[in-house]
């Protein structure tokens, strides 16, 4: 036995140092604690709103002709099945979109999302299995009452849950410490990240590359790939992400090495630029296979997403009417010229169209950019001039808020534009396109994109060209309706727009 024992303490000789860290496993438990408390005010907060509910369902029927107790309640096992069915559906939901976590990877408006799935699945099943069990006493309060409320309950401890992530991220007691393995463009490119979003909770912690150099972008390089070992012995490392896996015998051998540890790894594989488009899988008889499609924006979904566009356009020209008129008063009122105006675009598949705008600069601006090219202040083949001097006093206000572009529902109705999608560009950055950007013309142009939610006029040409291309190769319905809804309040702010 003292044998087998020697020959494990020397095989694993390093096992007493992991999991050593203090400030590591104290961090660990201060998460789990934060998960656990959160996830137990949510199901509080869920019960008692649950209970409030039943008991003005109850206290409306009898209006106030009995005496409530706890003995008399009506149909109190039926409620009481429909709550804890529906509110443990709601957990097994939450489990499998990981929402309970104390972490932020993901937007507010993804978060949100997935707690309307949740709820809805939870609420959908319950009912069914209620239906399977001949149970049809649920009022129709309780159970419309129950998914509303719960979704703004739970969305409401989320969102105060991410702002305390945020602070304690802000304040270094969140932060996840990250080892990359690899200091080329990939591991750059996620270091520059995670440094530009400190939220996000992480702290790159240096590099490990074979190359020889002694830092990459300010964050050290720790040492030589074969050296993650004794960096792991020394370092307090939470996570490790791995970025050149062509190197497969090294990968293989290290990774094999680092199970021992209790680290995370995460690994950007050979295909980073494929898996970043639409792919389909497939498989001929033993043979798997990978399929490139343009965009996964065809079929029923892009029927679907024509409807929507066609209602929503439609039911906002009807709402928005009021400003429109406003709006036109006020520039005839500011200057000469028209108050709409129309400018030839590029739209799907290198089609030109003319688009509506209102008018937010002098009669003359089109005969005057060739003079101010020079003071251009975007890169890429793009024109943009913060204090363009041909906009209006109206004009500035209505580009400040985005109500210039109010007049493109029009375009919508007509078919040459869509609620969300990239933007049209003129046909004069149309010709300086390479192949890589002609990718943006393989959809509808839209409104709004992710661009506009992502910073508007203050994003680089590439980093636009970036935002457009992923939302083109990841398009769904529920993406669209996420940009929709960050769209209000970026607009209102008023951020990024020139």
């Amino acid at each position: 036995m003292q044998t087998k024992l020697t020959k494990l303490e020397s095989k694993y000789s390093f096992f007493p140092l992991v999991n050593t860290n203090q400030a590591v496993e104290k961090k660990k438990d201060y998460i789990n604690t934060l998960t656990v408390l959160f996830l137990s005010a949510e199901i509080i907060c869920i019960s008692v709103f649950f209970c409030a509910l039943y008991y003005l369902r109850i206290s409306t029927e009898f209006d106030g002709h009995h005496t409530l107790s706890l003995f008399t309640l009506p149909r109190l096992k039926e409620y009481l099945l429909f709550y804890f069915l529906s509110v443990s559906m709601y957990l097994i939901w939450s489990y499998k979109y990981q929402t309970f976590s104390f972490t932020i990877r993901k937007s507010f408006s993804d978060q949100l999302y997935k707690i309307i799935k949740a709820y809805s699945y939870s609420v959908l099943i319950t009912i069914g299995i209620a239906f399977v069990l001949k149970i049809v006493a649920y009022s129709r309060l309780v159970v419309v009452g129950f998914w509303i409320g719960g979704i703004l309950v739970s969305g409401l401890l989320h969102f105060l849950k991410r702002l305390s992530f945020i602070s304690l991220a802000r304040k270094g007691i969140m932060t996840q410490n990250v080892l990359i393995v690899g200091a080329g463009n990939v591991g750059s490119t996620i270091a520059a990240e995670f440094t530009s979003n400190p939220t996000l909770g992480y702290r790159v912690i240096g590099f490990v590359d074979d190359h020889e150099k002694t830092h990459e972008n300010g964050i050290p390089i720790l040492g030589k790939t074969t050296e993650v070992l004794s960096i792991l012995k020394t370092q307090p490392v939470d996570e490790i992400i791995v970025t050149i896996p062509s190197e497969r015998d090294m990968v293989n051998s290290f990774i094999r090495e680092l199970r021992k540890f209790d680290v995370q790894i995460k690994i950007i594989p050979d295909m980073y630029n494929l898996v970043t488009t639409s792919v389909e899988f497939g498989q001929i008889n033993a043979l798997p296979y990978v399929t490139l499609v343009k965009t996964p924006m065809r079929g029923i979904g892009l029927f679907f997403k024509r409807s929507f566009d066609v209602i929503a356009a439609g039911i906002g020209l009807l709402i928005i009417s009021p400003i429109l008129l406003a709006t036109a008063i006020a520039i005839k009122l500011d200057s000469k010229g028209t108050v709409f105006y129309r400018q030839k675009r590029i739209g799907k598949n290198g089609q030109i169209f003319h688009m509506y705008k209102f008018r937010s600069m002098i009669s003359n601006a089109d005969e005057l950019k060739e003079a101010l090219e020079k003071h251009n202040e975007a890169d890429g083949p793009v024109f943009k001039i913060k204090n363009d001097p041909r906009i209006t006093r109206i004009g500035e206000f209505i580009r400040k808020y985005s109500i210039d572009e109010l007049p493109q529902l029009l375009n919508v109705l007509k078919g040459d534009m869509s609620l969300v999608g990239p933007r049209p560009p003129v046909s004069s950055e149309v010709e300086k396109y390479g192949d890589w950007e002609w990718r943006r013309l393989e959809v509808l142009p839209g409104i709004t994109g992710l661009w506009q939610v992502s910073g508007r006029s203050d994003l680089s040409f590439q980093q636009w060209m970036n935002l457009d291309l992923y939302y083109i190769e990841n398009w769904s319905f529920a993406l669209d309706l996420k940009i929709l809804l960050k769209t209000i309040p970026t607009v209102i702010k008023g951020e990024g727009a020139y």
